[in-house]
């Protein structure tokens, strides 16, 4: 220890509890209609039978549409069926150590051609093949962000993948809750840095970041969200 260090020491500092770093709440918006872009060209690019895709929210819901391709199944060029429309219901349940739990609460898959009698539809009904095969052609492509969890039907959305691209802010955050709503993803969480960064990196046509005063009730604002 430097001298001018021993004079500065205060002996009673190793009584005294470890200094504690203040966080602070805030909401993150994510504005889901931004993303189409990064969709084209990370995910339906690289997969040759994944048409569109877009996503979406509404009502504590997040919702994935899309059209995929279906001439390479036998059975589907027997019936003339080129390709199908989806769409995906999933309801945030749980959120721990940065990665937010997806229940899929709906799953429907339609003919993209108009029938007197839809056999795609009937067929979803009684076997989940193509849902398997819609989420496995997203997944394949991001597998570092999405994955299937041990619970049937329920995907694990690790978010510590895009806290991560940002040193400065990695590690210091923790998400708490998530609620979608009016096409946007609200990501609660508390943080014992400026989240800034997370704007400068992505871009405020992606992200829309909001203090929280620590006198309200983030459940009363999830409430409001809701």
């Amino acid at each position: 220890m430097l001298l001018t260090d021993l004079f500065r020491f205060n002996p009673l500092n190793l009584f005294l509890p470890p200094k504690v770093v203040p966080k602070s709440n805030y909401k993150v918006t994510l504005l889901l209609g931004s993303l189409k872009k990064v969709i084209n060209t990370e995910i339906i690019a690289e997969d040759p039978d994944l048409e569109s895709l877009e996503v979406g929210s509404s009502k504590g819901e997040v919702i994935l549409t899309g059209t995929y391709r279906m001439e390479w199944l036998w059975i589907a060029r027997f019936l003339k069926v080129k390709s199908i429309r989806f769409r995906v219901r999933l309801k945030p349940v749980l959120v721990k150590d940065n990665k937010a739990r997806l229940k899929i609460v709906g799953y429907r898959a339609w003919d993209t051609k108009p029938r007197r009698f839809d056999f795609v539809r009937w067929f979803v009904k009684i076997d989940p093949f193509h849902k398997k095969k819609v989420f496995e052609s997203i997944m394949h492509e991001a597998p570092h962000i999405l994955s299937i969890t041990g619970l049937q039907w329920e995907l694990l959305f690790d978010l510590n993948y895009f806290l991560n691209l940002v040193p400065s802010i990695a590690g210091k955050i923790e998400i708490q809750y998530l609620v979608a709503d009016h096409n946007e993803l609200y990501i609660f969480v508390r943080s014992s840095t400026i989240l800034k960064p997370l704007v400068d990196f992505f871009g405020p046509e992606y992200l829309k970041i909001d203090y929280i005063e620590e006198d309200r009730d983030v459940q009363m604002l999830l409430w409001e969200n809701e």
